[in-house]
């Protein structure tokens, strides 16, 4: 994998830095439509959140329009919970792993460890569903070198020259090698400081906001496809309709995968998403994603953005726009 100078340095991961950094900033505006099933919503959501109420056959949805990713990010909701309540839980997962990581030479080091492997898994999928108990699963199989594997895989991810080699899945039971998907970026993203969840909708944020750039770029520069320093990938969502796919015209962008090559592809795209996140947020000045918890409310504000996709076509964008100031209770 390159290094993150030279990645950083490429043409289209410059151009693209330079248009992030304005949408966190506000200047460009991403003028979004999102829809969230209204029984799944928290308490008093509709007051502190501006929106209006759609019926479907399927039932009630609640729909916001967002200028900014700034805006978005104050709509930001999981499992009925707000952003500050969901963070406190967050804060406790994170404690977790990290007490787990300064005593990996500790006695307690390999309990600790699965502790917090078991902490992490429950809080993103949560107890009993098959995600979180095929990789709690896998932890528990890598028997003593649960440690040392989880170990190289923070290096890897830390490094500014990455060796994936160590995400290269082995069919052989005795060779121990590091695993990344939609779990495993959970833990890493508590253990390691920048590091984005990457996950079904980070993922979909990301190729959209790719997809918004190219566009903006047609005028003067266009190109034929997505270019492969930008080729972020997507997933679905876990038993979910929406969609995920922000591919549209010559903009391509393929699907992650379970298979072989998957942990490694995982990474790559984590690692350049978090370069490429670090790199915006501080380019861009923004107030609200400053500050130790400026890479979160990123991370939370593309969590919103990549929920559903379905809609992105009824939005109208207008780039390189002042946006219009909203108020918000929060």
């Amino acid at each position: 994998m390159q290094h993150r100078n030279e990645y950083l340095n490429n043409e289209h991961v410059d151009g693209f830095i330079a248009y992030l950094s304005r949408v966190l900033s506000g200047h460009t505006r991403i003028n979004f439509s999102a829809a969230f099933p209204k029984n799944r919503l928290p308490r008093h959501y509709e007051m502190q959140c501006p929106g209006k109420v759609e019926r479907e056959t399927a039932g009630s949805l609640y729909v916001v329009e967002a200028e900014t990713l700034e805006q978005l990010f104050r709509f930001y909701w999981w499992n009925h919970r707000f952003y500050d309540e969901n963070k406190k839980e967050v804060d406790e997962v994170r404690s977790c792993v990290q007490s787990a990581i300064v005593e990996e030479d500790s006695e307690f080091a390999l309990e600790l460890t699965r502790a917090a492997c078991r902490k992490v898994m429950e809080w993103g999928f949560g107890r009993g569903t098959r995600a979180n108990e095929s990789n709690v699963s896998w932890a528990m199989s890598q028997g003593p070198s649960l440690i040392q594997v989880l170990r190289n895989g923070r290096e890897a991810l830390l490094s500014d020259a990455p060796d994936l080699s160590v995400f290269n899945r082995n069919p052989d039971p005795s060779t121990q090698w590091s695993k990344m998907n939609s779990g495993w970026t959970k833990y890493y993203s508590f253990a390691l400081p920048a590091h984005v969840i990457y996950d079904s909708r980070v993922g979909a944020a990301l190729c959209y906001l790719v997809r918004r750039y190219l566009e903006s770029r047609e005028a003067e520069h266009r190109v034929d496809a997505v270019p492969e320093s930008l080729a972020f990938r997507w997933a679905p969502g876990q038993g979910e309709r929406n969609r995920r796919d922000a591919s549209c015209g010559p903009y391509k962008f393929a699907r992650l995968s379970g298979g072989p090559a998957g942990s490694r592809e995982w990474a790559r795209v984590n690692i350049q998403a978090n370069w490429i996140l670090s790199a915006a947020v501080s380019r861009s000045g923004a107030m609200w994603c400053s500050g130790p918890e400026g890479f979160r409310r990123v991370e939370g504000a593309l969590f919103m953005l990549g929920y559903d996709l379905s809609r992105v076509e009824r939005s109208q964008a207008h780039d390189d726009t002042e946006p219009t100031n909203l108020s918000f209770q929060w």
